[in-house]
């Protein structure tokens, strides 16, 4: 009698064990931020991004009355610079004219040690008020700025983003992110008007 009950009891324990072993209470983990399926970084990046007063375009009360650019402004010195990883260290771009092209508003102004992913764009010396004109040979310049995000899929994320940046995964994706090292060539000379502020190391 005992030996049936003991019998009964290690059959109970191996059904348990092997449910538990089948059934995982924490998602697997899927593509993470890496994962270029699963990014659509150029919708709803200004809603992210905040849009800021010494923006091209800008038009709330406290503008500081840069106006919208356009590519066709940038005939300054070209230059490419190549990346090796995402994210570049650019903290945020910013649209030109009729939601065309894409300007560098601000970098990460250090890299923090050698080989840091975010201090790329800092270490090429790359600056605000550039556009970028190409992607891995691919012209973007006249492109909407949603595509070329897309493209870029750089994005520095904050989780007080997170809200806006799962919602403009629903959107249908304007290009596809280009595949790392990614070489961008910028081009200066658009925004001359723009009042930049001073950036400064944390």
């Amino acid at each position: 009698m005992a030996t049936s009950k003991l019998m009964k009891l290690m059959a109970v324990a191996a059904a348990a064990t092997w449910w538990c072993r089948g059934v995982s209470f924490v998602a697997p983990p899927t593509s993470g931020r890496s994962a270029l399926s699963q990014t659509r970084l150029g919708h709803g990046y200004q809603d992210r991004m905040s849009p800021r007063a010494h923006d091209p375009g800008y038009a709330e009360k406290d503008t500081k009355g840069a106006k919208p650019f356009s590519h066709t402004e940038a005939t300054g010195e070209t230059t490419e610079v190549t990346f090796k990883k995402r994210p570049f260290g650019i903290l945020r771009y910013a649209p030109g004219a009729d939601g065309k092209d894409a300007m560098v508003m601000e970098i990460i102004p250090k890299s923090r040690y050698p080989g840091d992913p975010q201090g790329q764009a800092f270490a090429a010396g790359v600056q605000s008020g550039w556009i970028v004109k190409s992607i891995n040979g691919e012209n973007v310049a006249g492109e909407s700025f949603a595509k070329i995000m897309d493209i870029l899929d750089d994005e520095v994320m904050d989780q007080r983003m997170s809200q806006h940046f799962y919602a403009s995964q629903k959107e249908p994706r304007e290009g596809e992110p280009a595949e790392t090292p990614l070489t961008v060539v910028y081009q200066a000379g658009a925004g001359a008007d723009i009042q930049w502020p001073e950036m400064k190391e944390d």
